[in-house]
């Protein structure tokens, strides 16, 4: 059975997907080391050694808007890179572009968005699907970790106290969901009232207005008589 080729980016060239452009490119992608990093590397040679950067050669993914304001460069290490390629390898435009599309505008709306709360939301729901019982209630998260850790053979008294931090972790987080769902929508009321605000004083105007002009035709009327 003949293999199927796989339909790539094209090179320097943009090719347009929905409202977006998007092509490939090389660079060089260089990686420093973090502190933690360094201080191993000072600690295993006895202050000997200092850990240092490397620069590798890198495959890029570019996706812009149609106008080129905003724009994203996405290094070949990056597991979005092959998202975005295996995303790009349909003949079917229309799927191609609606998930691909999906992707783009979430990117471009987390970088250009000043929300708070969209950044809130972001920053919430990328905790709990990294550890998704944190979407459970607490006694189910409990529940399942008791499981889970006793077919993985940890010793009761550890996967209690792993638990036990899971569950303070969740409490946390959930406090701060809460005071962050009350603040926005606090936020959101004020809004509201100032619109309303608004638009009564805009009628309010328009009536102080209708009713000038009235008194305008009843004097006017009078003169001509």
């Amino acid at each position: 059975m003949k293999e199927e080729k796989m339909i790539m980016i094209p090179f320097g060239k943009a090719a347009r997907v929905g409202n977006y452009k998007l092509w490939r490119s090389k660079g060089r992608l260089s990686v420093m080391p973090d502190d933690d990093e360094r201080k191993k590397v000072r600690e295993e040679s006895g202050g000997k050694r200092k850990a240092v950067g490397h620069t590798y050669d890198m495959e890029y993914v570019n996706v812009s808007n149609l106008d080129g304001s905003w724009s994203v460069r996405i290094p070949q290490a990056s597991m979005m890179y092959s998202t975005i390629c295996n995303g790009y390898n349909t003949t079917d435009d229309n799927i191609r572009d609606q998930f691909l599309g999906m992707i783009f505008t979430n990117m471009q709306n987390i970088c250009l968005s000043p929300s708070e709360a969209l950044h809130d939301a972001l920053f919430f729901l990328t905790e709990m699907m990294s550890f998704p019982y944190l979407l459970l209630s607490e006694k189910e998260m409990v529940s399942r970790m008791e499981k889970g850790l006793k077919e993985a053979g940890m010793e009761k008294s550890a996967a209690k106290e792993h638990i036990k931090k899971m569950v303070d972790y969740r409490r946390q987080l959930y406090e701060l969901i809460e005071r962050k769902k009350s603040s926005f929508i606090e936020e959101y009321d004020r809004q509201q009232a100032e619109r309303r605000a608004g638009e009564s004083d805009a009628q309010k105007a328009l009536e102080q207005e209708e009713i000038a002009e009235q008194a305008m035709d009843i004097l006017n009327e009078k003169s001509e008589a």
